[in-house]
């Protein structure tokens, strides 16, 4: 306690604020799905790819998308790409999608480490 005595009130408030945005700048820094195309749920005509939106830039060598078939069959021979332009974005190409129900996984690894992952399906017409 008498650490804090050699502070003055002004300083001691700067010095905790700038903690708190520390702590919940590294709260925010996980890369979360914002959006996708198809979305969730949805029930579209055979699309040509899935596009995801995250809050963060991704690092390309750790995230991923794959895409299954309602039996649980890779549906998507190609790899994810990260969008070169825009790192928050992740495209997975697709070949010609029959009509059916299908999940899409992902894994987004945020440039600073952290990891999330999810799963969304959507209904082929």
């Amino acid at each position: 306690m008498k650490l804090i005595h050699f502070f003055r009130p002004a300083q001691l408030g700067r010095a905790f604020g700038a903690a708190a945005l520390l702590v919940s700048a590294t709260a925010f820094a996980h890369a979360h799905l914002v959006s996708s195309e198809p979305a969730a749920n949805a029930e579209v005509a055979a699309p040509a790819e899935v596009t995801l939106h995250f809050t963060e830039p991704l690092e390309p060598a750790f995230s991923k998308a794959t895409l299954a078939d309602a039996n649980g069959k890779p549906a998507a021979p190609g790899a994810s790409q990260v969008d070169k332009r825009d790192a928050r974005i992740m495209h997975l190409p697709l070949p010609k999608l029959g009509a059916g129900h299908y999940a899409v996984h992902w894994t987004a690894v945020a440039t600073d480490g952290h990891r999330t992952q999810g799963d969304f399906a959507f209904i082929v017409k």
